[in-house]
């Protein structure tokens, strides 16, 4: 018998969708607000010095705000692969969800501080948890909730696991290398979002839509 906490009957996703849909498009929201000019300039000049000071932020932001959306689009086609949902994936969710909007804080410091070494490990830290929290979502609709469409095999699961467990493990290796070479640390954050770009799609709900891994 499961726990009730993970277990209290299937319900739809629906409503879990477009809460989740809310809370990142409130977290791309929170990014944006961080890149500010100074107010009362008083020349040209110095609206453009200014500009060139927000620029390191401004770079933070589209990064981020592409992770976000990186992460929305494999929320999507996550939730597109599932039957229905139930309560342990609920909470999961929140965990994900909590992580996803911890990611303005992060983004602000490199954005503020671009030459420091510890926002970027902790940014990348984020996004660790971010990644590795979505697994553990994935994980549990595979294997413990049972979640996943009915045509979905487990070598097509197994699959998912795999690609899943990919950017939590790249992540980890940017929070450590942050600390020796910063560059290196951007680099492979911005990799992991080049590879999920790069992924295949694959057959993966009936004939209604392709699902991306």
């Amino acid at each position: 018998m499961r726990h009730p906490f993970f277990r209290t009957g299937h319900i739809s996703s629906a409503r879990v969708e477009a809460f989740s849909d809310g809370v990142m498009a409130v977290a791309i929201t929170l990014l944006v607000l961080e890149v500010k000019v100074p107010a009362e300039l008083r020349a040209e000049k110095e609206l453009w010095m200014a500009v060139g000071h927000v620029l390191p932020a401004l770079r933070a932001w589209a990064v981020s705000f592409a992770f976000v959306l990186t992460f929305w689009v494999n929320h999507n086609y996550f939730f597109a692969s599932l039957k229905h949902t139930d309560r342990g994936l609920l909470w999961l969710n929140g965990l994900f969800l909590l992580t996803v909007n911890l990611i303005p804080f992060p983004t602000a410091m490199v954005g503020e501080y671009p030459a420091f070494t510890a926002p970027l490990a902790l940014l990348s830290g984020t996004m660790m948890a971010t990644s590795l929290s979505f697994a553990v979502m994935r994980l549990y609709a595979s294997y413990h909730g049972q979640l996943l469409r009915d045509h979905i095999d487990s070598k097509q699961a197994k699959r998912g696991m795999i690609q899943s467990g990919v950017a939590p493990a790249l992540y980890a290796v940017a929070v450590a290398v942050a600390f020796v070479w910063p560059p290196g640390s951007i680099a492979i954050q911005i990799g992991v979002l080049v590879l999920f770009f790069l992924r295949s799609p694959i057959r993966h709900v009936n004939d209604e839509r392709a699902i991306e891994r």
